[in-house]
């Protein structure tokens, strides 16, 4: 993905995020548990971003204490949480498979940030805000990082995150 690291750069200087992660993810066995290659962009985000959140907003970190050892737990966490919404006629499909989205953040537990998978490479999918408990969803025509600067830069890209400007400008607070 062309810019990434600057995205993430930019990312970190408008939360104030001047560290690094310390972990080093074991990319291996979260692809080989994922299913795919994880985009670039959410690549470098782990690498850059300790396990954290953004006020409201929380990107599901692959090295949060809870399944840092053990990749194939955060994917199955990871499906168990939008797989309720799977009963509902006419709505997305989530799970790990081409067509189907795949929960890599959330927004205050009410909104799953999420990548429309597909047979393409992992840099070309698409990004969905989906409101599970609303029936609807919204594509994004961008990465995560490009979603996250939107949503948390207050552009008003993203309709069903605008209502994020009112706690704008936001943080990264790495969790303890």
């Amino acid at each position: 993905m062309t810019g990434a690291s600057t995205a993430v750069d930019r990312l970190a200087a408008l939360v104030g995020w001047s560290g690094r992660s310390p972990y080093d993810p074991d990319w291996s066995s979260l692809q080989a548990a994922f299913g795919h290659q994880f985009p670039t962009d959410f690549r470098q985000y782990v690498e850059r971003f300790p396990p954290g959140a953004f006020d409201f907003v929380q990107v599901f970190h692959p090295c949060e204490s809870e399944y840092r050892e053990d990749a194939a737990y955060y994917v199955d966490v990871l499906l168990w949480r939008t797989n309720p919404a799977n009963g509902i006629e006419d709505y997305y499909r989530f799970g790990n498979k081409p067509g189907e989205l795949f929960a890599w953040g959330t927004v205050n537990g009410e909104l799953e940030l999420c990548w429309e998978l597909s047979s393409k490479p992992a840099d070309t999918w698409t990004c969905v805000v989906a409101d599970i408990r609303g029936r609807t969803g919204e594509s994004y025509p961008g990465g995560m990082l490009d979603l996250l600067l939107d949503a948390l830069g207050g552009t008003g890209r993203v309709s069903l995150l605008d209502y994020l400007r009112e706690v704008l400008p936001t943080t990264f607070e790495p969790y303890s």
